[in-house]
This record gives structure tokens, C-alpha cells and sequence, in this order.
């Protein structure tokens, strides 16, 4: 990736900015008009110098939208699938390709990988929870009674773009870091066989736990990412291992998500991206333990880890 390609991109967003922070003539707020009440303060994550000086706050980061990819692991794409058959929502059978792994298996029917990903998002406000702070504890939400977990890479952006090239995707990225994309699950379920919209189950209060991120690197090391391939993203629930995968494992790779993502809505910076969870989501309750990790094949952290207790 050449630097010039890189300030082009900066360049771009910058301009971007302005014309999404400039309103129109007709529009503009005048300056003695003062606002009805106080504007909230933005959600924020700590930024850390790297994944082992989490004592040491380099920033924060000012959260803008929180984005996430659904359906973005092959293997997690089987087990809701297989769910919603058990559940009568669907059925039959269809090939399903991963992008890295040609070979077709029969399986219910699941999102081709070769068409493009899709997206929703969570409140930028009340969602997304720092878990940088000791001993945090997530709320459990209520009208549900099948919280479930869903860990994954969390991406920073630092500029912003529309259009975006897959090529120059990753020039938008600033910040790693893991969290849990928290689920209402009956709801979802619920929203799904009555063909009704299902952001209640997904944006709701304290539903992102994050840990603090950390600066992306320069060099591109793994299959779309500043991180290397091989690294496992792993979530245990009282300490017992529920989730584990290489970050390898996504069909849409962090680079093609947010070109795909650019395509739908202008990025900007201090938007955040949930990339998708692989197989073994499952169900959280009252005094139970999480943690997130993104580790090297050596076991060493290459974000901080999210870690959160469920219950008030």
C-alpha cells in the first residue's frame, strides 16, 4: 500500500467530514440559539498503547455508530441455521461456499459468501460498555430470558470515506480491539418467524461490552487485517472455553466488510465495527463470567481482553 494512496484516502475523508459535518445554509443552528437540553457526552473506549500496558491511557476513542456484521464465520452460519430449522423457521437444504474453503457442504440454507455481506447496528449512546475498568458488570437486560454471547473483533475507524476500495479499505482502520455483541435471543427468534424487524433483540442498553483498543498497526498481516491470521479469538464463560477461532475464519475479511459497508452509509471517524462470531454462541445468566481474547498462536494477548460479569 503505497503512502500516496494512504494521503489520498486521508485526503478523501477529510472532505468527507467536512461535507457531512457542514449542514445546509437553510439549516444551520444560529449561534445564539442555545440548545433545548444538554447534548449527551459520546460513548468512548479508553485507547491503549498496546495490549500489554492497559494501565496506560494513551486516549479516547469518541464512539460515533456502532456497525456489526452479520453472519460473518461459515460455522456460525450452520448452527443458526440448523437452530432456526429445529425452530420451523426454514427449511431444505442448500451448498454453502466459504470463501476459503471451496469444498460445498449440504447444509439449510445460509448467506452465500459471494454476494454481499449484510449489516445492522446498535445504539451508539447506551450500547457499547468500556470494560476497561475492574470487575464491570453488564446489566442483564429484560424482557428476554435467553441472553446469549456472541464474541468478536472489534475495528476503530480513525478517518472515513464513502466507496471505499478493498484495496484502501484498511487505511480507514485506526484501533483493534474484542467485545460481546450481547443478543436477545427469543426476541430475535420471535421477530424472525413473525417477519418483523429485529433491532430489539440486538440494540438495547449495555448490549457491546468492548475492551480498550489498541493502535493498528502499519503493515497488513493477515488476510485483510493489520493483525496476523493465525491469531485465535476465543471467549470463555466461567472460565470454560465456548468460542474459539483463527481470525482467518471470517468470509468477508475486515477489509471487504467495511469496502462493502462504505457502499451502504458515508464512514467516518470514530465509527465502530463488530466484525461477526463464530460457532458457539450460547446463553448467558445472572453472576456469570465472560472474557474475550484476541491472542497470538503463543498465547500472548494482541488486544486487552473484554471481560464482564452479568448481573446489576
Amino acid at each position: 500500500r503505497t503512502a500516496g494512496r494512504a494521503a489520498a484516502a486521508r485526503e478523501s475523508s477529510v472532505r468527507t467530514a467536512a461535507a457531512v459535518a457542514a449542514p445546509a445554509a437553510s439549516h444551520a443552528k444560529p449561534v445564539a440559539v442555545p440548545w433545548a437540553f444538554a447534548p449527551p457526552e459520546p460513548s468512548q473506549l479508553r485507547v491503549v498503547p498496546s495490549a500489554s500496558a492497559t494501565e496506560d491511557t494513551a486516549a479516547l476513542f469518541p464512539v460515533r455508530r456502532v456497525y456489526a456484521v452479520g453472519r460473518n464465520y461459515a460455522d456460525h452460519a450452520h448452527e443458526m441455521e440448523r437452530r432456526h430449522a429445529a425452530l420451523g423457521l426454514n427449511g431444505g437444504g442448500a451448498f454453502f461456499y466459504s470463501r476459503r474453503q471451496k469444498t460445498p457442504s449440504l447444509c439449510p440454507p445460509s448467506p452465500d459468501p459471494r454476494e454481499p455481506p449484510f449489516f445492522f447496528q446498535k445504539s451508539s449512546y447506551c450500547a457499547i460498555v468500556d470494560t476497561s475498568v475492574a470487575e464491570t458488570r453488564v446489566p442483564y437486560p429484560s424482557l428476554t430470558e435467553e441472553l446469549e454471547f456472541e464474541c468478536e473483533l472489534v475495528v476503530g475507524l480513525a478517518f472515513g470515506g464513502k466507496r471505499v476500495d478493498p484495496d484502501d479499505a484498511l487505511d480507514l482502520v485506526g484501533y483493534y480491539g474484542v467485545g460481546c455483541d450481547l443478543t436477545r435471543r427469543d426476541l430475535q427468534s420471535r421477530a424472525k418467524e413473525q417477519r418483523k424487524p429485529w433491532d430489539a433483540a440486538k440494540s438495547f442498553d449495555f448490549s457491546a461490552p468492548c475492551g480498550p483498543f489498541v493502535p493498528a498497526g502499519h503493515q497488513v498481516l493477515g488476510d485483510g487485517c493489520h493483525l496476523p491470521g493465525d491469531c485465535v479469538m476465543e471467549l470463555t464463560k466461567n472460565g470454560e472455553v465456548q468460542q474459539r477461532t483463527p481470525l482467518n475464519g471470517m468470509i468477508f475479511s475486515v477489509a471487504e466488510a467495511i469496502a462493502h459497508l462504505s457502499n451502504e452509509s458515508t464512514l467516518c471517524a470514530g465509527d465502530v465495527i463488530f466484525t461477526g462470531t463464530p460457532a458457539g454462541v450460547g446463553k448467558v445468566d445472572h453472576g456469570d463470567e465472560i472474557e474475550c481474547t484476541v491472542k497470538s498462536p503463543d498465547g500472548r494477548f494482541v488486544v486487552p481482553p473484554c471481560r464482564f460479569l452479568i448481573g446489576a
